[in-house]
């Protein structure tokens, strides 16, 4: 065997996916081979945990200290040669390149014509977690769904962002569910028989038409009903991923970079989801009705500050009291909506800077190498492909499309040049 065969085969293996691992090698790096237990916690104790209590414990993990404060922080354990193989969240399905990807491949992402939502819709139970509505139902083929509803005064926001950020997420590699925009009659929602809901107390009580219409007839444009239908993925769906257990994953750290892009501020645990598909765990990247100029919490657009700082600031709260009141925090300087289906999303962007809403423990882990294998992979996308993405959202005005093309393509832009092109291009991390 040549040597040149030998360097193609352990190359090959390198990028395999999981489950074609040796298992004479152990468990590759951030695979999960196993079907875990997963513990899920209050969306209350995660946000103090991430904001609070891992933040003291970071404080004094000493090795991890010393190394940043001696510029060698901890390095990824799975990039290898500047490239990441196929983990739970990331796989190289275009053979590492995202330009392989067509602007229609793209536009579909991890959507299969099956998948594709078909009224009529039976509702088997309502949404219950987060502030935008919705109803979880099957269609006419009987296939599973999640249908989410866009805020009453801004009828495309949520579910164009969820739509376009799903499709660029995906472009990039991660694994997502898919996110289709589907419009129908208000009458092909229809409430299943023994659907139960819980009051403001907790208490148990059937689902009644009393409840379902008047949500559903607020948004009523046209005559038609429009929501995001997210199709419920397949295999056994375990709970949320823990971020801080992935926290040495290049590909986990460095979605803060993706995430930067995309201004999707709303990175808890809680959306994130494992599924066992009867051979390995699989982690998808869910829920992004806080992306782009959207906010799911708030029901509306973006404030100036998403995405510079966490809700809970302690630094800034600390620089604050330290300077007596005098230092003020970055912010959008535009903080007009730019239209009610697109909100707050400017092309002013600073990816070393940028904030989730809560700390996220695995992006404060990411380093120059992370961070600079997210810029190349941004590199390689075109703005077709960024238009098929956005061309998801289904956009009434072709005006908003445009300016999130725009948008989009200033931020890539401005991230990949920081990162690739200017200070930070020189040298690895160490």
């Amino acid at each position: 065997m040549t040597r040149c065969a030998i360097l193609a085969g352990v190359l090959c293996l390198a990028l395999s996916g999981c489950t074609t691992w040796p298992r004479s090698y152990g468990t590759r790096p951030c695979c999960v081979t196993t079907k875990p237990a997963v513990k899920r916690q209050s969306i209350g104790w995660h946000l103090f945990d991430v904001t609070v209590n891992s933040q003291i414990k970071r404080a004094f993990d000493l090795t991890r200290l010393s190394r940043r404060l001696l510029g060698v922080p901890v390095r990824a354990s799975n990039l290898q040669g500047g490239e990441v193989p196929d983990s739970a969240f990331f796989t190289n399905r275009d053979n590492r390149d995202p330009a392989r990807l067509s602007p229609e491949e793209v536009r579909w992402g991890p959507t299969r014509p099956e998948d594709i939502a078909r009224p009529p819709f039976l509702i088997t139970k309502p949404k219950t977690e987060g502030r935008t509505p919705g109803f979880f139902v099957t269609d006419a083929k009987g296939t599973r769904y999640l249908l989410k509803c866009d805020p009453v005064d801004a009828p495309e926001l949520l579910s164009g962002a969820e739509a376009v950020t799903s499709k660029l997420l995906y472009a990039l590699g991660y694994h997502v569910p898919s996110y289709e925009v589907v419009v129908f009659r208000p009458e092909e929602l229809q409430l299943g028989p023994g659907v139960m809901a819980r009051d403001r107390h907790g208490h148990r009580h059937p689902l009644t038409e009393t409840e379902v219409r008047p949500m559903v007839e607020a948004r009523v444009r046209e005559g038609k009903l429009r929501v995001v239908a997210s199709r419920i993925v397949e295999g056994d769906i375990l709970g949320p991923a823990t971020f801080k257990r992935f926290r040495d994953c290049a590909e986990v750290r460095a979605l803060k970079v993706a995430y930067a892009w995309l201004n999707n501020t709303d990175a808890k645990d809680h959306n994130s989801l494992l599924v066992w598909n009867g051979k390995e765990t699989v982690g998808y990247l869910i829920d992004f009705g806080t992306s782009l100029g959207a906010d799911a919490g708030t029901e509306g657009p973006k404030n100036p500050c998403a995405g510079w700082l966490n809700i809970v600031d302690l630094q800034e709260a600390s620089l604050k009291l330290l300077t007596f009141g005098l230092h003020q925090p970055v912010c959008e300087p535009v903080a007009r909506p730019v239209s009610p289906s697109v909100g707050l999303f400017s092309p002013r962007v600073d990816p070393d800077q940028w904030k989730p809403y809560a700390p996220n423990l695995a992006f404060q882990e990411m380093n120059q190498d992370d961070a600079r294998w997210m810029a190349r992979r941004m590199a390689r996308l075109s703005l077709d492909q960024i238009q098929a993405a956005v061309s998801a959202g289904q956009y009434s005005d072709p005006a908003d499309a445009a300016y999130l093309v725009d948008v989009l393509e200033k931020r890539r832009r401005a991230i990949v040049h920081h990162y690739l092109h200017g200070a930070h291009a020189e040298g690895p991390s160490r």
